[in-house]
């Protein structure tokens, strides 16, 4: 299914795939016939020059194209998350995601985009659900090809998955990213500790260290977008050791090592503006000063 949407000579399409979930976007802005890269080799950075060498057409709408006998297999946790999502407590269409989508949005090229994690579709986009715009799937078996989406973007995810099946997870990121990655993942466990739910606590089963995070996917392909990182990546070094409370030592030594996550008092918007959903603390990793939420940013070598 595509949706069209026309405002001032831009033409964006959107079919919308999920649980994985997937969601496919595509957005052209207009531009004149004889842009060519020569030229703008010129004006753009090398960063974005090198993604013109990557990316699929910016001048066409066409699917993601499906891995042939593609087979869904769901696993053993998807009922815990399905009950997560409509019985947890989250607010009719959260979205983590959408406070900083935007941005991501205006400082990356990109043609089509795979949102991979958001949910059950129950909160987020009922109404596509209901429409048959977005389809079910696991992260550890995408359904789509090598190198077909532009931008794989991904929202306070990866802490969820198993310990297990991180490898996995990752490659298949990779593998059906053509060229960019953007990914948020939480580094804390401070709030499956406070959850009133017992059933909805130690759902951050996933915590490892950026250091981690950066080496596991460079192992499969993907090199820091330090430039990106450093654009979106929110830190404050006015903080200090009297600043912090409820300190915690996460993570594994034998996996990337400890570190250290601290709360402080630090108002920020979380999800949509009209959600109103303002927070008067957030976690620091206080070794680089970086606040919640934490980005991760990658180019897919090629």
């Amino acid at each position: 299914m595509a949706v069209d949407m026309r405002n001032r000579g831009t033409l964006m399409h959107g079919l919308f795939g999920f649980v994985l979930g997937a969601l496919f976007a595509t957005m052209l802005i207009s531009r004149p016939a004889q842009d060519s890269k020569s030229s703008t080799a010129l004006v753009l950075p090398a960063s974005h020059i090198e993604d013109e060498l990557f990316i699929g057409d910016q001048t066409v709408d066409i699917p993601p194209k499906r891995r042939p006998g593609y087979v869904y297999k769901s696993n053993s946790y998807q009922d815990v998350y399905d009950k997560t999502w409509t019985q947890g407590g989250y607010p009719s269409q959260s979205c983590w995601g959408c406070r900083f989508a935007v941005d991501v949005m205006h400082k990356l090229q990109f043609h089509t985009v795979l949102d991979a994690g958001t949910g059950n579709g129950a909160l987020e986009c009922p109404d596509m659900l209901a429409k048959g715009y977005v389809e079910p799937g696991i992260l550890t078996n995408l359904p789509y090809e090598d190198n077909t989406f532009d931008l794989v973007f991904s929202a306070d995810v990866l802490e969820h998955i198993h310990p297990e099946e991180a490898d996995l997870v990752v490659k298949e990121l990779i593998r059906v990213s053509r060229r960019h990655i953007f990914l948020s993942i939480s580094l804390k466990g401070h709030t499956k500790a406070t959850a009133e739910n017992d059933q909805e606590a130690n759902r951050h089963t996933m915590l490892r260290p950026r250091t981690w995070w950066e080496a596991i996917f460079t192992k499969y392909g993907a090199v820091p977008n330090r430039e990106m990182s450093w654009a979106m990546q929110e830190k404050d070094t006015m903080y200090t050791r009297e600043n912090f409370r409820d300190c915690r030592w996460e993570g594994k030594q034998e996996e990337g090592g400890l570190y250290e996550v601290c709360i402080v008092d630090n108002k920020w918007l979380v999800g949509r503006r009209e959600q109103e959903n303002l927070r008067r603390e957030r976690c620091i990793t206080p070794a680089n000063a970086d606040l919640e939420p934490w980005f991760f940013s990658f180019r897919k070598l090629r």
